[in-house]
């Protein structure tokens, strides 16, 4: 046989079945209608299919050891939870999550790991207070901190917690031995639920305030005492509501308040029923959302969720009072009258320099104040924004050269930077550390020694005084941040901070008494407005007390500058070692 008749014997198959398709067509869609589909995917088979893998991992000790077993089986509960934050089983899928992490860094040993899981055990506490497995999460959270994290502060507010909120929850009785055993006494019974017939008068609402930020609204009801709650969705349009037991609204507070700039929260709703006052807020869509509760006074506070996460800006939109109100003054306490007098100055507007690709570690100096905003005031008219300046200056160039990275400064002259500004640029540029230089201020004379900060609450009345101070506020607006520090202490470096502050801490300390009769006065944690959203270790070193006579004329020493910023170029030097960021030279 030729070639010809080979091709054409290949070819015939193709003509035939060209030939019977058209005759077979009806028959293939019949077959393709009977033959048995597979089920259409749900959010719960969802949920199912991820838990069935979790479990499947954990019988596996060898798959275990693995990373990337755990991120196949952590990463579809993470999508569930965000997809599906209103689900049945969202806390559920939580809880696993926060296991899940919890048991990873167990085998990793990384920090990162026992941070995540501290993230969504708070996410199911807070957002899903009415799960029953809200109380597992704050007591997993509780020993964390205490038996992983060696902070029993942080620790007992969790368990005092979890025995507030659930008295009677399984978890409270471990809680109370756990509590015992932290050093104080844990309450002698469950204290009892409270009911609307139970308070007599029930509580007032003082507020209804609201703010937009860039990924959520924020609704804050501040109450005259602790009021129980309950909230959901209404059916129909759009509709949340949130129902206080027993509680009544004081005279003057409108019934309906309008909202403006929010992506879909249109309006605030109260009305009186017979069990209370019901809250209901109107939208254009129902959005996911995340509940929590602060106290002194005590406030329910409600993040509703922006379908899109806008970009950061330079000055965040502050609390706005429902209905709009004349702006308030900062009241008048032994803080403020350390705060000079401010000028109508413009902002300077944040350039951000040409960056190339990161090829090195970066860290970003802040020098603190600038501008209309001197700072503290020294004898002679000495201003803790020209210190500063010349000291964030110098501690530039001594990182570059003992740490050989890329250090930028938030201002290189005298110019305003609002707070916010200083970490939004360094969050832009990408820098793996912040390290903000200030000088010290007191109302008593006396008052001396040098101290660094990092971010965190603080009961701590000196450290308040000195956040107070630096964030231009008054004592009784710092509680304010406890607001904004809910958000971000899931993302804030608050462990790396803190290990940086005591690297810069000693070494600063060490430099300086070789030659001058330093008082150290430690690392403390405080709510920082200029720290405030660094997704990097981030830490405010206060120098010196420029109130001090002796003090401000170290500040004003060149010599004690640059052995200030030795010291803490080598405490960064000591903080990138122990983090294996920075080999040995």
């Amino acid at each position: 046989m030729n070639s010809a008749n080979c091709l054409m014997t290949e070819r015939r198959p193709c003509g035939i079945v060209t030939v019977l398709l058209p005759a077979l067509l009806p028959l293939v869609l019949l077959l393709a209608l009977l033959w048995p589909q597979p089920a259409c995917a749900s959010p719960q088979s969802d949920y199912t299919a991820a838990r069935e893998a979790y479990h499947a991992l954990l019988r596996s000790n060898s798959r275990q050891q693995y990373r990337h077993h755990w991120e196949r089986v952590l990463d579809p509960l993470a999508t569930f939870v965000r997809r599906y934050p209103q689900h049945a089983r969202a806390a559920d899928a939580c809880y696993l999550l926060g296991q899940g992490y919890e048991k990873l860094s167990a085998i990793s040993h990384q920090r990162d790991d026992l941070q995540q899981a501290l993230s969504h055990y708070q996410r199911l506490f807070e957002r899903y207070p009415a799960s029953s497995l809200a109380d597992d999460a704050l007591l997993h959270s509780a020993r964390i901190q205490q038996q992983r994290l060696a902070d029993n502060v942080q620790s007992r507010q969790l368990l005092q917690r979890l025995l507030r909120q659930y008295p009677r929850a399984d978890m409270a009785a471990p809680a109370r031995t756990l509590l015992a055993q932290l050093g104080e006494a844990p309450p002698a019974s469950p204290a009892p639920v409270a009911t609307p017939a139970a308070q007599a008068g029930g509580s007032q609402i003082e507020d209804i305030r609201y703010s937009v930020g860039a990924d959520h609204t924020r609704l804050v009801i501040e109450l005259s005492g602790e009021t129980p709650y309950q909230l959901g969705n209404l059916s129909g349009p759009p509709r949340f509501y949130l129902d206080l037991a027993g509680a009544r609204s004081r005279a003057g507070l409108p019934e309906t308040f309008s909202v403006r700039g929010a992506p879909a929260l249109r309006a605030i709703r109260q009305g009186k029923g017979t069990h209370g006052v019901r809250l209901v807020c109107d939208f254009d869509r129902l959005p996911g959302y995340q509940v929590f509760t602060l106290t002194q006074p005590f406030r329910i506070v409600v993040d509703f969720s922006h379908d899109q996460h806008a970009s950061l800006t330079a000055n965040p939109p502050q609390l706005r009072e429902a209905p709009a109100s004349a702006p308030r003054q900062p009241a008048g306490d032994a803080v403020t009258a350390l705060l000079p007098a401010k000028s109508a100055e413009p902002v300077q507007r944040l350039q951000l320099p040409p960056l190339k690709k990161k090829q090195r570690l970066r860290i970003v100096v802040d020098a603190g104040h600038g501008g209309k905003d001197p700072g503290a005031v020294g004898a002679g008219g000495l201003y803790e924004k020209d210190i500063t300046l010349a000291m964030a200056k110098k501690l530039a160039e001594q990182l570059r050269q003992q740490v050989s990275c890329e250090v930028l400064l938030t201002r290189e002259r005298d110019v305003y930077l609002t707070l916010q500004q200083r970490t939004a640029f360094a969050n832009e540029v990408d820098a793996d550390l912040f390290v903000s230089i200030h000088a010290n201020a007191s109302l008593n004379k006396a008052a001396h020694g040098t101290e660094t900060f990092f971010l965190n609450f603080s009961k701590n009345d000196k450290a308040i005084e000195v956040a107070a101070r630096e964030n231009g506020m008054s004592l009784k607006e710092v509680s304010d941040l406890e607001l904004i520090l809910f958000d971000l202490m899931a993302n804030a470096k608050i462990n790396e901070s803190s290990r940086l502050a005591t690297e810069i801490q000693q070494a600063m300390v060490k430099r300086l008494r070789q030659k001058y009769p330093v008082r150290d006065l430690g690392v403390k944690q405080g709510p920082f407005h200029v720290l405030l959203g660094a997704t990097m270790p981030s830490v405010l070193v206060e120098v010196a007390f420029i109130s001090h006579a002796k003090e401000a004329s170290y500040l004003k020493n060149s010599h004690y500058q640059a052995q200030a910023v030795l010291g803490i170029s080598q405490g960064v030097a000591n903080y990138l070692r122990s983090q294996n960021l920075l080999a040995e030279r």
